[in-house]
């Protein structure tokens, strides 16, 4: 089914938007998932100063061996994105609509 990565982040920055992050998303950051592994990955506008990234993975394996790799992006952005990482969860999917 899946396994999937989901992590929220705060806008620290004074300078820093949310267009600012959509775009080095985009640019940098989905390229680099993808090429990590990843089926798909998704930034999400959690209001106020926040946004979330969802990642999804065709398995923990895939997701697994790419770990210090996605750490090392995840630091990269916090500096770039202007932001800190509040949490980052992870699991296996265990049901969803298009089944």
């Amino acid at each position: 089914m899946g396994f999937v990565s989901i992590t929220t982040w705060r806008i620290t920055g004074e300078t820093e938007t949310l267009r600012h992050v959509t775009q080095l998303m985009k640019q940098k950051y989905f390229p680099g998932l993808l090429a990590l592994g990843a089926n798909h990955s998704m930034l999400m506008d959690a209001e106020l100063d926040r946004f979330a990234i969802v990642t999804v993975y065709p398995s923990r394996q895939v997701r697994d061996d790419a770990i210090s790799h996605i750490s090392d992006l995840r630091s990269e952005g916090a500096e770039e994105f202007g932001a800190e990482l509040m949490d980052a969860y992870a699991g296996e999917v265990l049901a969803a609509s298009d089944e």
